[in-house]
């Protein structure tokens, strides 16, 4: 397989496989790690309950998911984060600060519902290897 072909990961281990199996958790392109939404679903499958227990979640799976294609959160270039209750934003900004104090470029939405129940926040990442 030359470079230029994307690498795809399904499901790294220490992550619970998706609830569909019709995308993977990154693509590899180049030196770039494009990471799918990770949410706050434990290892075992279970969504956990409230905010701050499922962001956290979510950015311990981001970190899974980038180790696995060989990058670290400190390589993350781009975030794109929703949150079903704007309220939750300063409680995001604080976890924030602890996974990424890089600053990446970023962007932040408050939508009105997520494809699952229960569901409070998702973080999607772009991330450039320097290994």
């Amino acid at each position: 397989m030359s470079s230029r072909e994307p690498v795809y990961l399904s499901t790294p281990e220490g992550l619970a496989p998706p609830p569909a199996d019709v995308f993977s958790h990154a693509v590899i392109a180049g030196d770039t790690v494009y990471a799918s939404g990770q949410i706050g679903i434990d290892p075992s499958g279970l969504l956990l309950d409230g905010f701050h227990a499922q962001a956290t979640q979510a950015f311990e799976n981001l970190q899974v998911v980038l180790r696995a294609a060989g990058a670290e959160l400190t390589d993350v270039v781009k975030i794109q984060v929703l949150v079903a209750e704007p309220h939750d934003v300063p409680a995001y900004a604080k976890l924030r600060q602890k996974y990424l104090p890089q600053r990446p470029a970023s962007s932040l939405y408050a939508v009105k519902a997520f494809a699952m129940p229960g569901l409070l926040v998702e973080l999607d990442a772009t991330a450039i290897r320097t290994k």
